[in-house]
């Protein structure tokens, strides 16, 4: 059987609108609704990959799993890498990047990708 991981790189510092993942739709950062939409797909475990506490703090705060990562990285696949290294987590045969900007994606979607 495969083991699926959801991953979402997420980082206060975004070009156009800093600070994006903690702005609030119906009172939820936008990035846990990101993290919800990705447990809605029953794939298997997601973890949000932050370069800032604030954001795993937040993921945290709203039942959410979240790693802190290095601030080093030129893009969110980098994240994802170093998240998944941090996290030792065996056997894993598909590894989905789930973008934290997208929080009304439709998890049947993010299936597809499976």
């Amino acid at each position: 059987m495969s083991k699926v991981l959801v991953l979402i790189p997420s980082r206060m510092s975004a070009q156009r609108l800093p600070g994006k993942p903690l702005l609030e739709i119906n009172n939820i950062p936008i990035i846990s609704h990101v993290f919800n939409r990705g447990l809605e797909t029953k794939l298997g475990e997601v973890v949000v990959c932050a370069e800032d506490q604030e954001i795993v703090t937040a993921v945290e705060k709203n039942k959410g799993k979240a790693i802190l990562t290095g601030k080093h990285h030129k893009n969110g696949t980098e994240r994802i890498y170093e998240g998944l290294q941090k996290l030792k987590i065996q056997d894993v045969s598909h590894v989905i990047s789930l973008q934290g900007d997208e929080p009304a994606i439709n998890p049947e979607d993010i299936k597809t990708l499976y």
